[in-house]
């Protein structure tokens, strides 16, 4: 009989961890929606600096990439939503105009970048067993 906790603590831990990045992503998205229109070159370019340092240090930090897709997702989600006119009551919170347009597009390049980033696995390093044994070694190898 296979063992299903393991399963079942990895399905919790993506679910989770989806959830949390759903959340903190819509946050993000939020401020950074009604940010990005304040002083012309400086709202925009902190509304994205903010998103993409956002959503790499999700992909960084997760295990697996249901956190940054969470992110990403609610990230995304709550700026289609508030570029809506209908959603907002008729007022736009992104208005058709360079910015808006940067806005929009940037947000959701940087998402795809850093969602279908490859995770980089490094090379195992041989740990010494002690001090001595790593001088040693240092002291065996020709220059």
């Amino acid at each position: 009989m296979p063992d299903r906790s393991g399963a079942r603590a990895r399905w919790l831990l993506r679910a989770s961890l989806l959830a949390a990045g759903a959340l903190l992503g819509a946050l993000v998205g939020l401020v950074a929606t009604f940010a990005h229109q304040s002083m012309p070159p400086v709202g925009i370019s902190l509304a994205l600096v903010t998103s993409t340092v956002f959503l790499v240090g999700a992909r960084l930090a997760a295990p697996s990439r249901a956190g940054v897709v969470g992110a990403a997702a609610g990230l995304l989600g709550v700026t289609t939503l508030l570029a809506a006119p209908a959603a907002t009551g008729g007022s736009l919170v992104v208005p058709g105009n360079t910015v808006g347009y940067a806005w929009l597009i940037g947000v959701m390049a940087m998402s795809a970048i850093v969602v279908s980033w490859p995770r980089i696995q490094r090379a195992p390093q041989r740990r010494a067993d002690s001090m001595n044994e790593s001088l040693n070694e240092k002291e065996t190898v020709a220059p």
